[in-house]
């Protein structure tokens, strides 16, 4: 066990590779890309229509190369047991890796807050950026029209609750080290700002040290909050690993429970990445509940596809 009953990444791993019966995924059939990949997906649930929003880019896209660097988030939605373009749905332009939040507005009407990452480039260095946008419909979401910008930092996550809005922020540098959960609530959407997300409390005990840690879906039960997030290793050019965790965060302790993997990448069907060192590469995007208490887990395998695998619940 790591250092402080904090587990690494490959203890992580090893414990979900015990498990008997683990789930085999499926690969996802996303149709007229033109040769573009799409992966890291995000569910997004309205009325009696499923969308799903995913990163579409060129496989040369880098994000360090101004000139390479093209991805789009664009939603497709379904259609019987596949998925189809959603041609009236806006296009983010410049944008990767979507999430998605249903919110109460100050009169208490739905209102869809979906966010985007995305790059300024500044003298050639490309600078991190987090777009959020709004609309009572995802069909009115305006990729123009950004209602928040939260610089230098990645994976913010929303989820409406009684007592207001939850974030989760991850930071890194500093005491975050390679990449930590931060978690605060502000009282409505409209009054979260780069300040508060910067301020919130990090946890700092869950993973060992050489050990990442992102949330990338956040669900309300009740007296806790549950996390979709990720575990990683590995750095920019080489090696990297990804793996799809769950966990719970108690807003009032102000504790978050140690990270359990339910994906790796060999739970899933072989598929070509987009790098040689993106290949053991999950990334979850959303969970969709089931009956019979179980749940649909979609993900970004490798950068470069989606695949979905059904396990059992931990939602309620």
């Amino acid at each position: 066990m790591a250092a402080g009953n904090a587990s690494s990444y490959h203890e992580l791993i090893s414990a979900h590779r015990r498990r008997i019966g683990r789930p085999v995924g499926r690969a996802e059939h996303i149709p007229d890309v033109a040769g573009r990949l799409a992966y890291n997906p995000c569910l997004v649930r309205q009325r009696d229509r499923t969308y799903l929003a995913l990163r579409v880019e060129s496989p040369q896209s880098y994000w360090r190369d101004e000139t390479s660097w093209d991805p789009q988030v664009r939603f497709f939605e379904r259609a019987g047991a596949g998925w189809v373009p959603a041609r009236e749905a806006p296009v983010f332009p410049a944008a990767e890796d979507p999430f998605a939040a249903w919110m109460l507005d100050k009169n208490g009407e739905p209102l869809l807050v979906f966010g985007v990452v995305s790059l300024v480039f500044q003298l050639g260095t490309p600078a991190l950026v987090t777009r959020f946008y709004a609309a009572p419909d995802l069909l009115q979401l305006d990729p123009a029209s950004p209602f928040l910008e939260v610089p230098g930092m990645k994976d913010v996550r929303l989820l409406q609750c009684a007592e207001g809005v939850a974030v989760c922020g991850r930071p890194q540098g500093g005491s975050a080290g390679r990449g930590r959960i931060s978690f605060t609530f502000v009282d409505s959407c409209t009054d979260l700002t780069p300040g508060a997300v910067k301020d919130s409390h990090v946890f700092h005990d869950q993973v060992a040290e050489d050990t990442k840690i992102g949330a990338n879906e956040l669900y309300d039960l009740g007296d806790r909050i549950g996390v979709l997030g990720h575990v990683a290793i590995g750095d920019e050019g080489g090696p990297q690993s990804y793996a799809a965790a769950w966990w719970t965060i108690d807003p009032v302790r102000l504790t978050a429970s140690r990270p359990e993997v339910v994906a790796v990448r060999d739970d899933f069907p072989a598929a070509p990445a987009k790098w040689p060192n993106l290949a053991d590469v999950v990334f979850p995007g959303s969970l969709e509940p089931l009956d019979g208490g179980m749940a649909r887990l979609y993900c970004g395998l490798g950068d470069a596809s989606v695949g979905s695998v059904v396990l059992r619940s931990p939602l309620p």
